[in-house]
């Protein structure tokens, strides 16, 4: 452990924490250690053999120790069932978008077996707790926005009820997201009107500041304001 605070503590920027924290919402200790940083850091752990480490101590709960647990996950070498056993110990420390996000990218590794990761994932969208739910549709944005997937996943967008303001802006961020390539479908959701009319709100004005949507189509998506 050593190694990883000696690290943290070289490359923590105080003004950068500051402006870190500022975006995350949360009490949660910020060091202000840059993601590309750690992004690599982790990568170095895991060829070293030693990310394990980073899970036998867990007196440190700074946003950078938890988020150096996530990272490692996404590239050491581990069972399949391992690895999700790692991933519901990681899910609970969540407690800002951050958290969720750089880490969610980061787990390719479900590309490899996606029926198998879906069933996995169900249960993080059928929970009660906000970033719970953020996590398996970030996972969805991330991983499943295909034209085998789409059907699947807007189903499970329109039936999910968030628990938490960054749940409900997690499903809006996806739905926009899907609207670049099947807006269509997304489209005749939106005018439906089965969603929560803050996701429903959220949605609308995250397509219409999307720089990849036709201005027609964002027309369309005005109209739907009213």
């Amino acid at each position: 452990m050593e190694q990883i605070i000696s690290f943290l503590e070289k490359h923590a920027e105080p003004e950068y924490a500051a402006f870190s924290a500022s975006l995350l919402n949360d009490t949660i200790t910020v060091r202000g250690v840059r993601l590309p940083l750690l992004r690599k850091f982790a990568r170095q752990l895991v060829k070293e053999g030693v990310w394990l480490r980073l899970w036998e101590e867990d007196t440190d709960r700074s946003f950078e120790m938890i988020l150096l647990k996530g990272l490692t996950l996404a590239g050491a070498k581990l069972p399949e069932e391992e690895r999700w056993e790692y991933i519901a110990r990681y899910v609970p420390l969540i407690t800002n978008w951050a958290l969720c996000d750089s880490v969610c990218t980061s787990l390719r590794f479900v590309r490899r077996e996606p029926e198998s990761a879906w069933q996995r994932l169900q249960p993080y969208w059928l929970s009660d707790r906000e970033f719970a739910q953020r996590f398996a549709v970030v996972m969805l944005l991330d991983h499943f926005l295909t034209s085998d997937y789409i059907e699947r996943v807007l189903e499970v967008l329109t039936s999910l009820q968030p628990a938490g303001y960054y749940a409900a802006v997690a499903v809006a961020w996806a739905l926009s997201v899907a609207f670049v390539d099947f807006p269509e479908r997304v489209y005749a959701l939106l005018q439906s009107r089965c969603l929560s009319e803050e996701v429903q709100r959220l949605t609308l004005r995250k397509i219409i500041e999307s720089r990849r949507v036709s201005d027609s189509w964002k027309e369309c998506i005005r109209a739907l304001r009213s």
